[in-house]
């Protein structure tokens, strides 16, 4: 009976029938009250918000955070885990989304856990920490492998350790641009940088830290580029005290990867 309501519920979310969809996973959380019932109703709440017929009420997440934990307290199940670990990760804790991020790994292993436990040890500024789960990631990965690798360069720069092998391994789909000029600015690449220069500019909003490097890094190159900036921008990095600590405050998040965090979830 749990599982006919569960697939009937993600059969409503690929609809977008929001509401009901909802209405079949309270229907199964009263039924069967049990770690998967108690698990998807939390992870709709968190994911789409509380809904009423014209509405949704998006501030539902400590709602489902709430049903998260009465999961945990049923049972442990794997994707329960994940869900509770993404949940501090952007709401709660690092430390505690890295705890449960690493009981999941005991049951499954799986590149994405090692990827999101760099991601949490990147934010936890556990730089050495986020590059042995990033290189654990890489070695084990079958899909996403630039989103690690870039991470995995970034936490390596946060160690003043040497990352152009694994850099120059980064594909030069558009989508890395801006990473990669940033990586190339950080190794001193000024060169590589100013390749990427022009399409970042011309692609990519960004801030004011690498507006900074951006600047950097054609007036080294190509100075007559630097009408590429208006008067205004370029009163934020006039002066080179400032462009240095722009760009000593540019911080990198690193990118997590997705995991269905649906119990009884058989497309995923």
């Amino acid at each position: 009976m749990n599982l006919e309501l569960t697939q009937r519920a993600l059969e409503l979310m690929e609809e977008e029938k929001w509401f009901e969809a909802q209405n079949v996973l309270k229907e199964a959380a009263e039924k069967n009250p049990c770690c998967e019932s108690y698990n998807n109703m939390g992870v709709f709440y968190i994911d789409n918000g509380a809904q009423f017929e014209n509405d949704a009420e998006t501030d539902a997440v400590k709602r489902g955070y709430e049903y998260l934990k009465a999961a945990y307290d049923c049972d442990i199940e794997y994707k329960n885990l994940i869900a509770l670990a993404e949940y501090n990760y952007y709401y709660g804790s690092s430390q505690k989304a890295c705890e449960f991020y690493k009981k999941a790994s005991e049951i499954k292993e799986d590149y994405r856990i090692y990827n999101n436990m760099g991601c949490c040890c990147y934010a936890l500024k556990g730089y050495v920490k986020a590059c042995i789960y990033f290189d654990k990631a890489l070695k084990t990965a079958d899909k996403n492998t630039d989103d690690i690798k870039i991470s995995y360069c970034y936490a390596l720069n946060k160690c003043k350790e040497d990352y152009s092998e694994i850099l120059e391994s980064i594909s030069n789909d558009s989508k890395n641009e801006l990473d990669r000029f940033i990586l190339y600015f950080m190794a001193n690449n000024m060169e590589k940088a100013y390749l990427l220069a022009e399409k970042v500019i011309e692609k990519w909003e960004f801030n004011t830290s690498v507006l900074a490097m951006l600047y950097e890094c054609i007036e080294k190159n190509n100075v007559m580029a630097l009408n590429k900036f208006d008067k205004e921008v370029l009163g934020l990095i006039n002066t080179s005290a400032k462009r240095k600590k722009l760009i000593e405050e540019y911080e990198y998040v690193p990118v997590m990867l997705w995991q269905c965090k649906y119990i009884g979830c058989k497309k995923h």
